[in-house]
């Protein structure tokens, strides 16, 4: 004879294949062998019908527990509800669903369900808090329900009935439900802070979303990988570097925790972002331009050696070092520094430096890819006047007495490459000859003229 814990193993297995009637059915079953189902079945049967989004069936199957048990309760204090316990075929075919085999003895299995002492717990109310959908009320009335029966809410309901909130569209309600978790002495969670957040992206509320992140670190709560993948997922596209920076840095942090999350979609954001400053009214979107090629290199992409490039100031340095970088990578970090000086320029700092690109030794192979990519962008794609400059050359226009403003040229570069000086070097030691691509200020501005039309920096 089964007991307990095979009809609860049989009951789970229907629940778990999405068979709602065959685990209704062996619930009856197992009433009618005469063993006492614990609160565990009825949950199996209630989630089974929410994750089969028969939401309407899992609340008529909770309500007629609870009045089976109050019925049974009242047999038992002497009161003969022999004809009150039984039920209406109509009734109980639409609880089991009329078209279904498995319920052929519904009515007949109803009756023992009165003697059936059904205790809902937590976790019966938060599987039927995810059937409320978008009915806050209802959720709501659930709450007040558990409460009277003396049970409190979890982290779970809270989130639940924030992410009803957030599914109405009502972030302020989804605010005020974490604010009340704490006037409840219950401390948010990260599952909590991440269903918030969500919410608040989910209503392009971004700065809310944002916020709640910062709060959470302060309040030492670690973000999780599905937190970090809920906030770079926020954005389909970047208007200004301030957004791309901001992200990069979550992108960073995410690394710094030990997550390894499959980072495309940011890769691509981020290139739609540098590749902005190219395209104009008469090229088509990148998204119709690219080949697979093309997606097979993106995907190769490391991102952290653009990221250095996109989160330094343009505006401090107009250096540029793509050494040891693939032809995309160095293209990217490239664009990103140009992104930068425009957005700089449109904000009123003008052009002070030339764009120095650092390409390293001068070999053949990678590196000669790299050079001609550059070129080819820099003169062809942006119409910009690019010449090529050796350390021997730098040397000679200091001993010249000609003015070279910019830091890369005038110090040791920012990635550690030792530069070339003008004092005593000694015989045995020479420095690495570094071969470098240089963008004139004067060629950077009349770009910027050009692209931007008629603006005030430009006079």
């Amino acid at each position: 004879k089964p007991n307990k814990a095979t009809w609860s193993a049989l009951i789970s297995a229907c629940a778990n294949a999405g068979l709602v009637d065959l685990a209704a059915q062996l619930l009856e079953e197992m009433l009618v062998a005469g063993c006492e189902p614990n609160t565990q079945c009825f949950n199996i049967l209630l989630h089974a019908c929410v994750e089969a989004c028969q939401y309407d069936r899992a609340f008529r199957f909770f309500n007629m527990w609870k009045s089976s048990r109050s019925l049974g309760a009242a047999e038992n204090s002497g009161n003969n509800g022999d004809a009150n316990l039984s039920v209406h075929p109509t009734d109980a075919d639409e609880i089991c669903g009329t078209s279904t085999p498995y319920c052929t003895t519904a009515s007949r299995q109803l009756r023992f369900a009165g003697s059936v002492p059904f205790r809902p717990c937590t976790v019966t109310y938060n599987i039927l808090l995810k059937a409320c959908g978008t009915d806050f009320y209802r959720a709501q009335a659930l709450i007040d329900e558990m409460r009277k029966l003396g049970l409190s809410p979890d982290h779970i309901s809270w989130s639940i009935l924030i992410d009803i909130c957030g599914r109405a569209g009502n972030v302020e309600g989804a605010l005020k439900i974490l604010k009340s978790m704490r006037h409840s002495r219950i401390r948010p969670n990260v599952f909590t802070y991440t269903i918030a957040i969500k919410v608040c992206l989910e209503n392009k509320n971004l700065a809310t979303a944002f916020s709640l992140f910062a709060e959470m670190k302060k309040l030492r709560i670690k973000p999780n990988l599905v937190t970090y993948k809920t906030l770079l997922r926020a954005r389909s596209e970047y208007g200004s570097l301030q957004e791309v920076q901001q992200c990069l840095a979550i992108y960073q942090e995410m690394r710094k925790a030990g997550y390894k999350a499959n980072d495309y979609y940011l890769k691509l954001l981020i290139e739609e972002w540098c590749e902005g400053i190219v395209q104009n009214s008469n090229q088509e979107g990148l998204s119709n331009s690219r080949g697979r090629a093309h997606v097979r290199a993106l995907r190769g992409l490391r991102l952290e050696r653009v990221a250095t490039h996109l989160q330094k100031n343009a505006s401090e340095s107009l250096a540029v070092d793509v050494q040891g970088l693939t032809e995309v990578e160095a293209r990217l970090a490239v664009l990103a520094v140009l992104r930068m000086i425009k957005e700089n320029h449109n904000s009123g700092h003008s052009i002070r430096d030339d764009l120095i690109i650092i390409l390293g030794s001068p070999k053949v192979g990678e590196e000669c890819m790299v050079k001609n990519a550059i070129t080819k962008l820099l003169k062809k794609e942006l119409g910009l006047e690019v010449t090529t400059i050796q350390p021997d050359a730098i040397a000679d226009r200091r001993i010249n007495g000609e003015s070279t403003s910019n830091t890369a040229l005038n110090s040791k570069s920012n990635f550690g490459s030792t530069e070339l000086s003008i004092g005593f070097i000694a015989p045995t030691r020479r420095p690495p000859i570094l071969q470098r691509l240089l963008v004139g200020k004067k060629s950077l501005h009349h770009w910027l003229c050009k692209k931007l039309g008629t603006n005030s920096n430009c006079t």
